[in-house]
């Protein structure tokens, strides 16, 4: 399987090529080369808010906040960006496994904050970590950097474990949105469109810091491309010595190489996908081809939806699928046993050199997805590219940054090196089961209805539904003008603890369906996390246009929809498919 990003030079060539300012020689790679319009800023004119949602800007209130009545009639989602926290409320995080008293708070919570300066150095080249570990000089110099960063004073932001408290803060409810009092809405970077862009300027801030305690303006992390048959086993620099600064001993270490990775492990699921060996690899591929094929005509689906001023990411929005295969690489990494310390549990994950390797893999991801859409914009909404972050720079500044500007990763001065991307090559994903060649009367068929008016549990055992579909054997230009979206709605998961859920489609037999569960369309995954004294809530939307497609199911009136517990317990608010308007038609 050799299929690479040099694919991308027929997708979108640059009107404007970048100007590599790279000073003396350099090792000669290919590289992803970012593809983004000459705009100074990669983005086109913004489009007027929502009708539908309150305008913060004709809205008067204090910086301080709405406060008594105004704010305890409901939390409005205002047409306006998420905004940075005041470092000076912050307080203890919380962690379903660790307490409700977690410390997580930066250092430097009244220190003047200003707009980041954006680094203009080389072009540095992230590699892969499977390749890297063959590289001695990179190695001391990574390593270096590790232990010099772990040797800080304890209360200095560039600490390692100050550094991993950035993302316990950010993600375990540290933070409350300004603006927003009783009750206060914490920010959460998870579960929505905030959670490739934050992650993208952690991981920058993070690698800059390295370089700086080692005096190397070119230093980059390595990325774990575990969506590639050569790096589905956990890197070895990570593993090989456990005397390294880089090695954790919060693990899993039987998932140590050469175990798998499989993206459908679960904590109460170990047996995953049920595959090993070469059929655990194409299940993994194909789960990546899918989930790109499914996501590509509409961004929500890869990103997560929007989250605005106001709203809770814990609440009725719901994360893109490259989220959801992200945690279940946290699962697989992290401890089996509760509390899964530490790449299993939010407040703990940066305490793990390896999470910064898989994210950085997840950002590729993000930039190949842009370039496999022409690098349009995923969201042309002032809400999104206006939402800010504050951050500790490699300057030792307190800065605030915006979405807008790390959509273009040069920028941020850093692109990729080309590996082989075997999802992109033909596979045989598509599900062949015996059910195709028996007849009704040899096939053990059970009656499905409806879901219902009701909130039903999603506990033990399969909940299986019959789903009318919005209209059925659509033409091609129906598909390119609406992508078809099955929608799991008002999911409230019943513990704090981690949980996942498959869902699977098939076509029915009539009102009858058979024992197969179908084609695998995506999957609900959260690590444990603890609300504030509420039940997790959540949504998921899952793109089937060319799953029905695949299953040769585009003529039924009706599909089976089953959702499948694998750990945790959940109560399941609805089950619809719909018809929503694609954002990117020429990729359906």
């Amino acid at each position: 399987m050799s299929t690479s990003v040099g694919f991308l030079s027929t997708i979108a060539p640059s009107a404007c090529p970048l100007h590599d300012r790279r000073s003396g020689a350099a090792p000669c790679r290919r590289v992803i080369r970012p593809r983004v319009s000459c705009h100074s800023n990669g983005n086109a004119p913004q489009p007027p808010p929502s009708s539908l949602l309150m305008d913060r800007r004709d809205v008067l209130f204090a910086l301080g906040g709405l406060t008594g009545g105004a704010a305890a009639a409901g939390k409005l989602a205002l047409a306006a960006p998420v905004m940075p926290p005041d470092l000076t409320k912050c307080h203890d995080a919380n962690s379903a496994g660790l307490g409700d008293h977690l410390k997580c708070c930066p250092p430097y919570t009244s220190a003047e904050i200003t707009d980041y300066t954006f680094p203009d150095t080389p072009l540095r080249v992230r590699r892969a970590a499977q390749e890297v570990i063959k590289d001695s000089e990179y190695m001391e110099k990574y390593t270096t950097a590790v232990r010099l960063m772990k040797g800080k004073p304890p209360d200095h932001p560039w600490n390692f474990y100050q550094q991993a408290l950035i993302h316990c803060a950010y993600c375990n409810e540290a933070y409350d949105q300004v603006g927003f009092l009783n009750p206060s809405v914490p920010i959460q970077v998870h579960f929505s469109w905030l959670f490739l862009p934050w992650h993208r300027y952690y991981l920058h801030f993070y690698e800059r810091i390295l370089g700086k305690l080692i005096d190397d303006d070119t230093f980059t992390l390595p990325f774990w491309n575990f969506d590639s048959d050569d790096g589905m086993t956990m890197p070895e620099i990570f593993t090989a010595d456990t005397s390294s600064p880089l090695y954790n001993e919060n693990r899993d270490t039987s998932h140590y190489s050469p175990a798998i990775l499989d993206y459908k492990y679960s904590y109460g699921n170990t047996a995953g996908s049920g595959e090993t060996g070469d059929a655990l690899v194409l299940s993994n591929l194909c789960t990546m081809k899918k989930t790109f094929k499914q996501s590509l005509p509409l961004a929500d689906l890869f990103m997560g939806d929007p989250l605005r001023a106001g709203q809770e990411a814990d609440g009725s929005n719901g994360p893109g699928q490259l989220e959801s295969i992200h945690n279940a690489v946290h699962m697989w990494v992290g401890t089996p046993e509760s509390p899964h310390i530490d790449m299993g549990d939010f407040s703990t994950a940066g305490k793990d050199c390896i999470f910064f390797s898989l994210h950085a893999n997840v950002d590729r991801l993000w930039h190949i997805y842009r370039n496999l859409r022409g690098n349009k914009l995923e969201f042309n909404d002032p809400d999104w590219l206006d939402s800010t972050f504050i951050f500790y720079d490699e300057n030792e500044q307190v800065v605030r940054v915006k979405v807008r500007d790390c959509l273009n990763p040069n920028n941020l001065r850093y692109t990729y090196e080309e590996v082989p991307i075997p999802w992109m090559n033909k596979l045989n994903c598509v599900k062949t089961t015996e059910t195709k060649e028996k007849t009704k009367a040899e096939l053990s068929l059970v009656r499905v209805g409806a879901f219902g008016s009701e909130p039903r549990e999603l506990s033990k055992t399969a909940l299986r539904v019959m789903v009318s579909r919005p209209k059925k054997s659509r033409k091609k230009a129906e598909k390119e003008d609406k992508v078809e979206v099955l929608q799991i709605k008002d999911i409230a998961v019943d513990t704090d603890g981690p949980a996942r859920f498959d869902v699977y489609i098939a076509a029915p037999y009539g009102d009858l369906a058979g024992p197969d569960y179908g084609d695998f369309a995506g999957t609900f995954v959260r690590l444990p996390h603890k609300g504030k004294g509420k039940k997790r809530k959540g949504a998921l939307k899952l793109g089937i246009t060319s799953l029905l497609e695949d299953l040769d199911a585009e003529d039924a009136e009706k599909l089976v929809v089953t959702l499948v517990p694998r750990i945790g317990e959940f109560t399941i608010g609805g089950v619809a498919i719909k018809l929503l308007q694609t954002d990117n038609p020429r990729l359906v």
